[in-house]
């Protein structure tokens, strides 16, 4: 049930720094501002950085380290 709440949790959020950035004027601003204010964001970008800088290598490979099938966060994320 923890792990379920915490998913949860973490989707809003992604949703939430979705809509920011889309919304945004100056989108590449919006996610630099998010990086250097937002720890969270600072290690996704670490992690992105240690993935060949490739967001979707290091999403797949995480989830992959997780036993996390990525189709399914993808699709909650839609």
């Amino acid at each position: 049930m923890s792990q379920a709440s915490q998913t949860g949790n973490n989707l809003q959020y992604i949703r939430q720094m979705m809509n920011l950035i889309r919304n945004s004027n100056n989108p590449q601003y919006a996610l630099q501002q998010m990086i250097q204010s937002d720890p969270r964001m600072q290690n996704v970008m670490n992690i992105v950085r240690q993935n060949g800088g490739d967001p979707r290598t290091a999403f797949y490979n995480l989830a992959q380290q997780k036993g996390v099938n990525p189709e399914d966060i993808l699709s909650m994320l839609r």
